[in-house]
């Protein structure tokens, strides 16, 4: 069997932007399967975790806003306000009531366009609006939006959308989508069932929101859906791994394979860190088994030739991950907003701070509005590449665990990167494969505990093969097995992924007054 080309794997790079996660048609509409209502989550601005994002839009998980965050944004529209007493420059902002106003009914009436491509999966449109419920601390948006953010999650209201880049007018989007149904326009889900949004909101108790200042651009201007998205990719991309270092295991059990290559001495060789935390973690799982166990005299076992590629291709997938999961976490708690609002920032804070262009930015403070001082300025950070280069550069090492995989499979000599749209596509075509893998070692082992009764596979390989055996037609939809369980349940002690606890970079520090 050949692994991928060189140029297969460049086809596949260039390949590997973030694709939505279903695409249109006009009967696939994804509703979310509600859990039992646990504890609210809490959204601070600057410690949202992927797993929590991926539990309020899939799950249905409850969620609330710290006291703190709405003092913040109070105070961060007391700062609008009072710059724009003090003539400071505010991008984007109409000093004239009227004409703001006229800005504001128009930008909360955009609905999705007839007929045009919708997002048909409504969780990511809850993890759009709860990523934008989460980073509005940085903005000065009234209570009234954010609260209504709040009430069409916690009610399970979600708005329909237009998929991003189709037939929409200026200044529309998915965003501008959901302030229009916060508004009472467009259409909505209501707990499953499609109605026009003025009658979810009136069965819901609610009251339409009647935006006001800086509302539109607080609301609209914003890559949360990207964020949302790949987000919620990287969450189904963790689980997808850990399918991986599972089925890995069993097949080294059904193979007989020697743990010699994911020893100490092995790793310490040539220690990259995810390739080494990797060879520890699929240690822990073989643990106990008769991998370890050798009669006096008989040669070591070897290590098949099947498995060779799959410890480094899965550390390499690990480690894309891990550097998709650090850009996550900070695009999920940090404002991708311009202009900036940093409430109580003083001149002494940054040697340029203090020169006389940005003091030009500079809101002193004094009776109006409670006196408010701080910093509002342009910024050029709202472009989603980071993202979408991380996500570009998982898709690839999923793109080179795939081959790995493929190499264990019997009878299975080549992927096509070309069949892998983006980092959905290739999510796909792994879930296939370790479909098919978890098959083959489940066969496997079930030969070696015929030959050898009473062999030793270990705690977690051996509650896997006992369960796919259980499964309904004795796992025959494997890929079913896969997807209706996480892998994580079998293993809840293993070591986490190395930087899960890294330290808030400065841009996710803790809001103040």
């Amino acid at each position: 069997m050949k692994l991928r080309t060189a140029a297969a794997v460049l086809a596949f790079a260039a390949s590997a932007t973030v694709a939505p996660e279903a695409a249109y048609t006009a009967e696939a509409y994804r509703l979310i399967l509600p859990e039992p209502a646990g504890d609210p989550i809490t959204l601070t601005g600057h410690d949202l975790t992927i797993e929590q994002l991926a539990a309020i839009a899939r799950q249905g998980q409850p969620v609330e806003i710290s006291p703190e965050v709405r003092d913040h944004q109070a105070d961060a529209r007391s700062l609008l306000l009072e710059g724009l007493a003090e003539g400071v420059p505010i991008q984007g902002f109409e000093a004239d009531r009227a004409e703001s106003q006229a800005r504001l009914a128009a930008a909360f009436r955009h609905v999705a366009v007839p007929g045009a491509p919708e997002i048909m999966d409504e969780a990511v449109v809850r993890a759009a609006m709860a990523v934008r419920a989460n980073t509005l601390v940085y903005q000065p948006v009234t209570a009234p939006v954010q609260q209504m953010l709040l009430d069409f999650l916690n009610d399970r209201i979600t708005p329909v959308v237009a998929e991003p880049g189709g037939p929409i007018g200026p200044g529309q989007g998915p965003m501008a989508n959901i302030a229009a149904a916060m508004a009472g326009f467009g259409d909505v889900y209501y707990r499953g069932t499609r109605m026009p949004a003025s009658r979810a909101i009136n069965e819901a108790g609610l009251t339409p929101v009647s935006p006001a200042d800086f509302d539109d651009r607080g609301l609209i201007d914003t890559d949360a859906f990207e964020i949302a998205r790949t987000a919620l990719l990287a969450d189904r991309g963790r689980r997808a791994l850990e399918w991986a270092d599972i089925i890995f295991a069993m097949d080294m059990l059904g193979l007989s394979a020697s743990p010699a290559p994911l020893s100490l001495p092995a790793q310490a060789n040539r220690p990259y860190q995810w390739s080494a935390w990797n060879a520890a973690r699929v240690l822990a799982l073989i643990k106990g088994s008769y991998l370890f166990d050798g009669e006096p005299g008989t040669p070591p076992r070897t290590y098949p030739e099947s498995l060779a590629p799959s410890l480094p291709g899965q550390g390499a997938a690990w480690l894309a991950w891990g550097a998709l999961r650090d850009t996550v976490l900070v695009a999920l708690n940090s404002s991708d907003q311009s202009p900036v609002f940093r409430v109580g920032l003083s001149p002494r804070e940054s040697r340029e701070l203090g020169t006389a262009q940005m003091m030009k930015f500079y809101v002193k403070g004094g009776a109006i509005e409670g006196g408010k001082k701080g910093f509002v300025v342009p910024a050029t950070n709202q472009s989603a590449y980071p993202l979408t280069l991380m996500a570009a550069s998982f898709a690839e090492g999923l793109g080179e665990l795939s081959s790995a995989v493929a190499h264990r499979i019997p009878n299975l000599s080549t992927i096509n990167p070309g069949d892998h749209a983006g980092l959905s596509g290739a999510l796909d075509a792994l879930d296939r494969l370790l479909a098919d893998d978890i098959g083959n070692a489940v066969a496997l082992m079930d030969g070696q505990a015929k030959e050898y009764p009473g062999r030793q596979f270990g705690e977690v390989p051996a509650a896997v093969w006992a369960d796919f055996h259980a499964a309904p037609g004795g796992g025959q939809s494997a890929l079913d097995f896969l997807r209706t369980r996480q892998a994580a349940s079998y293993m809840p002690d293993a070591e986490p992924p190395p930087g899960a606890d890294a330290p808030i970079p400065l841009a996710q520090e803790k809001i103040r007054r």
